[in-house]
């Protein structure tokens, strides 16, 4: 949301909010009949100014101006708040609250010199309405007090939202800035690891290179592939961000995927338990930085072997990778899959792995939980099978 239409939300936002205030004060003030006989015709009077009042909130284009210029409205709000102090004879208790509430309504919405301003029309109103109704010098006296009160309440909010506001633009320059970095860098990356790839290509076609030498070519080769796909993933972040992904879909054999992510993690701590034959309809590099990014995961917080496994459900198979680990705790539970989130406390995990999880999943329609398991936990991939085909995995059991 640029900054044009997060100004124009703030005046319709703002606009409502004050429609709102008038329709409770115009009630207010037809309630406030029964109890003052005398003063009908007065308050009924008000409250068709604040129902009125109230529409135009509603009804006026405000979505056109700044949000400044919806703070006119409470020039309105005072001089009716001061003929009410009027007519309830110079009984503030039933327009006292009203004053605080547009304090606070200036607050939420407008900066603080123009809070400062409203000081001046709420005093004249405030006092006016008091010194109309003959009411004793003490309550007169009450502005001296009242007014201060109002404009500090009002004051206090709009520098703490003020506050807020300076964060949240600070937030958003950062991710930018982050994006920006990222984008930059995976970018900048493909271009070396390709050289590199394709000279490992040429090495390993060299027959003269030594046997003892080929399981360290073929690790190098894999890695370098994988990190070209994991640049390649990073470019697709912020085609997701933009609506711009594209996935190439196709049926895949789930325990060759596994396989091959078990080389480049860690053989000899994870293990695949996937019936043979298990397909899935994806994108085969997205679904293999899913698996891996789960299983990097469950290596760095769990303490025994990794597992990744498959089952049926109706419409759908879901992979599924355990460790044996301590589990999640409800603390973490809530942000897990969210950026920059830590998965689980006491570790140097900069939180992306399983947004990034959580992104491609849902590109694929998908959707990815986990849950505590005795012991450790075990993640969720639902990945939906494509209408008419058959689901091809190993029904789930029941735990």
């Amino acid at each position: 949301m640029g900054e044009a239409d997060k100004g124009t939300a703030r005046s319709r936002r703002a606009a409502k909010q004050c429609g709102y205030l008038f329709v409770v004060a115009g009630l207010l003030a037809l309630a406030g009949i029964a109890a003052t006989p005398g003063a009908a015709s007065a308050l009924a009077g008000v409250a068709l100014a604040d129902l009125v009042l109230a529409a135009l909130c509603f009804l006026l284009p405000w979505w056109r101006w700044p949000v400044s210029r919806v703070a006119w409205v409470s020039l309105a709000g005072f001089a009716v708040a001061g003929i009410s102090t009027w007519a309830f004879s110079g009984f503030i208790g039933g327009t006292l609250p009203f004053y605080v509430l547009i304090f606070v309504w200036l607050g939420l919405h407008q900066v603080p010199r123009v809070v400062w301003w409203a000081a001046v029309p709420a005093t004249v109103s405030y006092a006016g309405g008091l010194l109309l109704s003959d009411a004793p010098p003490q309550v007169v006296g009450s502005t001296v007090v009242g007014i201060p009160v109002m404009v500090t309440v009002g004051l206090v909010i709009s520098r703490y939202l003020g506050h807020l506001q300076d964060a949240e633009q600070q937030l958003r320059a950062q991710d930018r800035w982050r994006t920006a970095m990222v984008s930059a860098l995976a970018h900048d990356v493909r271009s070396p690891l390709t050289a590199i790839a394709g000279a490992l290509e040429i090495v390993g076609d060299d027959e003269q290179v030594p046997a003892r030498l080929r399981p360290m070519l073929d690790a190098a080769t894999r890695q370098t592939h994988h990190l070209t796909r994991l640049a390649g993933g990073l470019l697709d972040l912020e085609r997701v961000e933009h609506g711009k992904l594209q996935l190439r879909l196709e049926d895949l054999d789930v325990t060759e995927v596994a396989a091959g992510v078990v080389q480049l993690t860690a053989p000899g701590k994870v293990t695949v338990d996937i019936p043979p034959g298990t397909t899935v309809h994806a994108d085969r590099d997205r679904l293999e930085q899913i698996l891996l990014n789960l299983t990097n995961n469950a290596l760095r917080h769990g303490l025994g072997p990794v597992v990744l496994g498959a089952r049926a459900e109706p419409g759908a198979v879901v992979l599924t990778v355990r460790d044996h680990g301590p589990g999640i705790s409800d603390r973490d539970a809530s942000r897990l899959f969210t950026r920059l989130a830590e998965g689980r406390p006491h570790t140097d995990s900069v939180g992306l792995g399983l947004w990034i999880v959580r992104i491609l999943t849902e590109a694929h329609g998908g959707t990815v939980s986990f849950e505590n398991t005795d012991p450790g936990a075990v993640f969720l991939v639902r990945l939906p099978v494509p209408a008419g085909q058959q689901v091809r995995a190993r029904p789930a059991v029941s735990r």
